[in-house]
């Protein structure tokens, strides 16, 4: 994989459970449909271990191939970016629950 392939996937991963995640958190808000926020919940539910599996092969993957260490590295910071979204969004989504 080149580096640019590695980051960008990072930011792909990122990029697909951001937009559904903010996509069910307007739609509740929005809408006051509690699909939406069930819809959210199901997708932390799904979306940890897929963040994960990405994030321990990154790692598997840069530790593997040292050469490509650092962008596996920036690939994971990318990605964990999304557990303070992600808790703010499951916050915020809760208090609207109540």
């Amino acid at each position: 994989m080149k580096d640019s392939e590695i980051i960008n996937l990072g930011k792909a991963v990122f990029g697909i459970f951001f937009s559904i995640g903010t996509l069910c958190l307007l739609g509740a808000l929005i809408t006051k449909d509690s699909w939406f926020a069930g819809a959210g919940y199901l997708l932390i539910v799904f979306g940890v271990p897929v963040n994960l599996l990405c994030i321990l092969g990154f790692l598997t993957y840069g530790v593997i191939n040292t050469s490509r260490f650092k962008e596996c590295m920036i690939a994971i910071l990318i990605l964990t970016a999304n557990i303070p979204i992600a808790f703010t969004y499951a916050v915020i989504g809760l208090g609207y629950l109540n």
